[in-house]
């Protein structure tokens, strides 16, 4: 092939081009001190899991090889050159491989029973997610960043550290607050004041949808190629360094929390979770990195069941709590990790997210089995629905016990209806909606037998009831009988003291009423409807019923939870 001359002028111009690319002008914007006149940028922190591994990840490595040229492209784009050809590239993306160059695996096996712990290398730590990617209703857990952790002197102070080295000492569970960003948010059940890394998953990411939140875990994980995938390390630990377009002049806005996490509870067996951690480099830039972790399944032979006082479908009062009764008991040290696994979702009639304050808390086992209940701190709303989800299927209890199946629960919460019967003045009102429907005669319990003050709610309804007392030596017929204790008190119809109620308490315990008003009450009562009683010489206790839970203050309900 013929070439054809150069012109003079297109000479000229290219003589011109190499010297301006060889000799440097006033405004090269080049970091002089770099070798190869390249923008200086720190590496991307590579975070690594410090569970011990239990199952080989070799044919992991292979499965997933595929994903490492996705690292190299975000690790090389995380640090651009001017003029940099191929080599530079790989170059750049090596730099930010962990450095014992392992084959790349985005999961390994972890024992269950123990706690996810994560540790960061080349910068520190500002939010870390454990997300269970087969139920999307388990919370999200923000886990904990240990006290001092990033501390010691071989770390590296990153901007905003919340750990500096200033002497100042900084409380976990603070720490863990501003860095997760869950103290404003709801977290599981919806309790808007977290004790625990717990957030609900449909608050737990501002940018981030409950529906997004998937068994794939896309949206919650990063799994794009703008992420990390995670790299095995030489003990067999997912490690990961990849840049998710973090800015090299952050600015310093990003807040450290030291150089290692764990998770709030332990791991539950046959359960595959995926992590994501936030960290920040020396220079101030954010980065993402992914992971995922799965645990073995059960070796327990005994399937366990659970199951709920209310049932699906079912239109309840304000007071009901959501009771879950296990057929076996559960050891202590396995509530927390169960606890963890519940959800309460509340919505209106209009299918929008209500705010509603509670907590799951374990009353006393009884008859060996063991049961943990939900209230809100103040009456459920009027007029919402809840969900209720238990993904419980295949966690180990015990050695012995693990869970058969999911338990998935579906209520609605009715008009707000309220009872007041009153032991000193002898009436008993009924408010529903805010405006008063009834205000009847009664009689309570007599001197000797009296009624107990306290909120009481609505168990069951027996059209024709025997009563019975070995104390007090009778067994009497009644006709509408509404339960509202295990003690034996009721609301119920009582003929024989009409002549004395509304001035007299002569019962043994129970409201009595007039045959009509009793009927009249027993056809609007719904399970869960509270029944306070005031006036009477004795109160409630915690002891002696299957429904207690609103003789417990909110501190002290707060209490009985695994979490707290």
């Amino acid at each position: 092939m013929r070439r054809r001359a150069m012109s003079a002028l297109a000479t000229t111009g290219l003589a011109a081009l190499i010297l301006s690319g060889c000799t440097p002008g006033s405004t090269n914007p080049t970091d002089p001190s770099a070798p190869d006149g390249t923008a200086s940028t720190a590496p991307a922190p590579v975070v690594s899991v410090v569970n011990d591994a239990v199952a080989d990840t070799d044919s992991d490595a292979a499965q997933h090889q595929d994903t490492a040229p996705d690292q190299d492209t975000a690790a090389a784009d995380a640090a651009p050159s001017a003029g940099a050809d191929s080599a530079d590239s790989a170059d750049a993306a090596e730099s930010t491989s962990p450095a014992n160059g392992t084959g790349a695996s985005d999961s390994i096996t972890v024992d269950a029973g123990e706690k996810l712990a994560l540790a960061v290398d080349g910068g520190e730590f500002v939010e870390v997610r454990l997300i269970d990617a087969d139920h999307d209703s388990v919370p999200v857990d923000t886990g904990t960043f240990p006290t001092g952790a990033g501390t010691d002197s071989d770390s590296t102070d990153a901007p905003g550290d919340a750990n500096s080295a200033d002497g100042d000492s900084t409380n976990p569970d603070d720490a863990n607050a501003d860095s997760s960003g869950t103290t404003d948010e709801a977290v599981a059940g919806g309790t808007t004041k977290p004790t625990h890394g717990l957030v609900d998953t449909e608050g737990g990411n501002e940018e981030t949808s409950g529906d997004d939140a998937g068994a794939s875990g896309d949206a919650e994980t990063g799994s794009s190629a703008d992420n990390a995938t995670g790299t095995s390390g030489a003990d067999g630990s997912a490690t990961s360094g990849a840049d998710d377009s973090g800015e090299a002049d952050g600015g310093g806005s990003a807040e450290s929390t030291g150089t290692e996490w764990e998770s709030s509870v332990d791991l539950v067996t046959g359960a595959t979770y995926e992590w994501e951690a936030t960290t920040v480099s020396p220079d101030g830039a954010e980065h993402t990195a992914t992971g995922t972790v799965s645990t073995p399944a059960t070796t327990a032979q005994e399937e366990l069941t659970a199951k709920t006082a209310i049932a699906d479908d079912q239109t309840v009062g304000i007071g009901a709590p959501i009771v879950v009764m296990f057929n076996s008991t559960i050891p202590e040290d396995a509530r927390a990790a169960i606890e963890a696994r519940l959800s309460v979702d509340v919505t209106d009639e209009d299918g929008e997210p209500v705010d509603v304050e509670g907590s799951w808390g374990w009353l006393y086992d009884t008859d060996g089995i063991s049961r943990v209940h939900y209230r809100p701190k103040e009456f459920w709303p009027a007029h919402v629905n809840v969900e209720v989800n238990m993904p419980l299927e295949g966690v180990e209890y015990s050695p012995r016990w693990y869970g058969k199946e999911d338990v998935e629960l579906s209520f609605e919460v009715g008009r707000d209806q309220r009872v007041v019967a009153d032991a000193s003045t002898h009436r008993m009102t009924i408010e529903r909606d805010g405006e008063e429907i009834a205000d009847w005669p009664t009689s309570l319990g007599s001197a000797k037998a009296p009624s107990y003050n306290g909120t009481h709610v609505v168990m069951a309804k027996h059209e024709f009831y025997t009563m019975t007392s070995e104390q007090w030596n009778y067994e009497t017929d009644v006709n509408w009988a509404v339960r509202i204790h295990n003690n034996g008190e009721f609301v119920h119809a009582a003929p024989w003291s009409v002549g004395v109620q509304g001035s007299a308490n002569v019962s043994h315990g129970c409201i009595n009423l007039s045959t009509d008003r009793a009927k009249e009450y027993f056809d609007m009562a719904l399970h869960g409807d509270p029944v306070e009683i005031t006036g009477s010489s004795v109160d409630l206790t915690t002891e002696h019923s299957d429904i207690s839970d609103w003789v417990y203050s909110w501190d002290d309900w707060q209490e009985l939870s695994a979490l707290s």
